[in-house]
């Protein structure tokens, strides 16, 4: 009896996919190690050099940091700016989780399945224009003179026009543009897999609408919340164009006339020679960005 002859095959052992794995891995390391870490590095590295006949030093010293602190409350307040900037961070937050999760909900739940991939296009479309030129069409809509108030006063709504441009709200109103089809995206893929089933079985042992929504659907979609709110409080924390082209720079908010920190870092650039000052100041934005981001994933890691 003649055996048939077969060509072994190479086996695929884990040993041959862990390499393949960090083979993989290697152009993406590169690129952030070139474009983003190294650049980080620089960055809070200039924060610690000094400034002898207008021209930066390198070297290693903690003077730019006390004299910032130094001043904190004082002559540069920049306690109110960063106060004014967590504030308007956690409010745009907050107002675009509670805009985007029912939107979010509307697309899994009541758009029909085949349409649910346009409508979500049609959501995140205005993603794909200038964050820039949005800005700027913004002002033409929320300016004293502009679309808003004019048909407001038109329709009798208002006797007084609103102002709304240069203010902290003008400032949200941008951040929400920016930021809501990415919350959008992200709660809709979170939605679209949750078991629906669990849904079902809760209606079948008697909960009402409202308790599967509390006791399911939110438990359920929390790892998406809170990714939102963590890129929603970043984005916010260190965004300056809405602040400025919108919020006019030193906009009026719950807290008082203070701007922005990413504002003021950003003037303290334009109108200074002190790179690294700048520097220390940009690197505790950073800071405070990285605290919210380790939060975030530790709010993550207990609800998973």
């Amino acid at each position: 009896m003649q055996i048939p002859f077969t060509r072994p095959q190479a086996s695929w052992t884990p040993d041959r996919a862990s390499r393949l794995k960090y083979l993989c891995l290697v152009p993406v390391v590169l690129y952030d190690s070139i474009f983003f870490l190294l650049p980080l590095v620089f960055l809070i590295w200039i924060g610690f050099w000094s400034v002898e006949n207008y021209r930066a030093v390198p070297g290693f010293s903690i003077a730019n940091y006390s004299d910032i602190f130094g001043q904190f409350f004082s002559r540069s307040r920049y306690a109110y700016a960063i106060a004014q900037s967590v504030w308007v961070s956690a409010t745009t937050t907050l107002l675009g989780l509670l805009l985007c999760y029912p939107f979010a909900l509307g697309l899994v739940f009541l758009v029909p399945a085949r349409l649910q991939r346009f409508a979500l296009v049609l959501a995140i479309a205005p993603f794909w224009t200038s964050y820039i030129l949005r800005l700027y069409a913004w002002q033409t809509v929320i300016n004293t003179n502009g679309l808003l108030n004019t048909v407001l006063l038109r329709l009798g709504w208002i006797d007084v026009p609103l102002q709304i441009i240069f203010t902290q709200m003008g400032t949200r109103i941008g951040l929400l543009h920016y930021l809501a089809p990415i919350m959008i995206l992200i709660l809709y893929l979170v939605l679209r897999n949750i078991d629906q089933t669990l849904l079902r079985a809760s209606e079948n042992l008697g909960a009402t609408l409202w308790q599967s929504f509390w006791r399911v659907l939110v438990p359920l979609s929390k790892p998406g919340l809170v990714y939102c709110a963590v890129f929603g409080s970043i984005i916010s924390l260190g965004d300056v164009l809405s602040g400025i082209v919108l919020g006019g720079g030193t906009g009026k908010s719950l807290l008082g006339s203070f701007p922005l920190f990413s504002t003021v870092i950003l003037n303290e650039y334009a109108a200074s020679t002190n790179l690294p000052r700048t520097s220390a100041l940009a690197t505790l934005l950073i800071a405070m960005m990285v605290m919210i981001l380790v939060l975030g994933l530790q709010f993550a890691a207990v609800d998973e």
